[in-house]
């Protein structure tokens, strides 16, 4: 059975937008290590959105709930565009891991310093890994792939933004800096 998963992977079928088979089974594979980050970090925000606790409970409950909320819609259009190529989106839990390159967190609560920090190291990897992925899309002429992900990639560095400034904030350290 695992075969036949591996071989339905990389198999590609024409697609509607003319552009070479090669090209398009290049960027499927690069799209689909972005769409499993995604749903990894997507997954990871709604746990961490359930579990928020503390003084800025609301803030941060609210703030992570829009980051999911965006994120689904964006890897909802990272998966239609793979169909677009002729491929086949990652979805199993087994295909995220192996295709992601951020890891799920460890099991647990934790403290919620970790938590953000957790989410804003993902976000930088997916940053770097979008840079990539555009420029392989610009590199092969498939403009439509480039304009999405550059959408993509300013929702995410804004998210990453968004998470930096709540880390540097004194309400969520652990203890107030002796002077």
């Amino acid at each position: 059975m695992a075969s036949e998963t591996t071989a339905a992977q990389t198999m590609i079928r024409q697609n509607p937008i003319g552009l070479p088979e090669a090209d398009a089974q290049k960027m499927i594979e690069a799209l689909n290590k972005d769409l499993a980050t995604m749903l990894v970090l997507y997954n990871q925000y709604h746990k961490h959105h359930w579990i928020a606790e503390g003084a800025e409970f609301l803030e941060l409950h609210l703030l992570l709930e829009e980051h999911y909320t965006e994120l689904h819609m964006q890897y909802d259009q990272v998966a239609e565009r793979i169909v677009t190529l002729g491929g086949l989106p990652v979805s199993s839990p087994s295909e995220m891991e192996q295709h992601a390159y951020v890891e799920h967190e460890p099991s647990g609560l934790h403290d919620l310093r970790d938590m953000l920090g957790h989410d804003l190291d993902a976000e930088r990897k997916l940053s770097s890994n979008m840079r990539k992925h555009i420029a392989l899309a610009e590199e092969i002429g498939d403009y439509g792939t480039e304009s999405l992900l550059k959408e993509i990639l300013q929702a995410t560095e804004k998210r990453a933004a968004f998470l930096e400034k709540h880390l540097l904030r004194e309400s969520l350290t652990r203890t107030m800096p002796i002077e």
